[in-house]
């Protein structure tokens, strides 16, 4: 009788020790979902910082630059296509643009 006592109050005990292990388990997957979710939403914010600062950049003045490109002869402008100055323009363009953001960031200045 005190044998089947004992043997109860273990068995309690040993349910009540593994149903907080469990309970632990899952609050700590519960942190762990919550730490990720916000490590991935400051992201999106600094993505979504990002889009709006590129978004209010104005280039209407180099749009109006467009059109004079339509204004050489068509022998011309075979010729510069042949050669790949488009190409040479976008990749120039595009560097001296990387540069210039990079100017912006501290201590990212390159040597310049």
């Amino acid at each position: 009788m005190v044998g089947a006592f004992f043997s109860m109050l273990f068995a309690k005990i040993a349910a009540v020790v593994g149903w907080v292990g469990r309970l632990f388990v899952a609050v700590f997957t519960a942190l762990w979902d919550m730490g990720s979710d916000l490590l991935s939403w400051l992201f999106e914010q600094c993505l979504k910082i990002a889009i709006a600062a590129v978004q209010s950049v104005d280039v209407s003045a180099l749009i109006s630059y467009q059109g004079q490109w339509g204004a050489l002869p068509a022998d011309v402008l075979n010729v510069m296509s042949l050669l790949g100055v488009g190409t040479a323009v976008t990749i120039i363009s595009s560097a001296i643009g990387i540069r210039l953001v990079l100017q912006l960031i501290p201590f990212v200045r390159l040597g310049s």
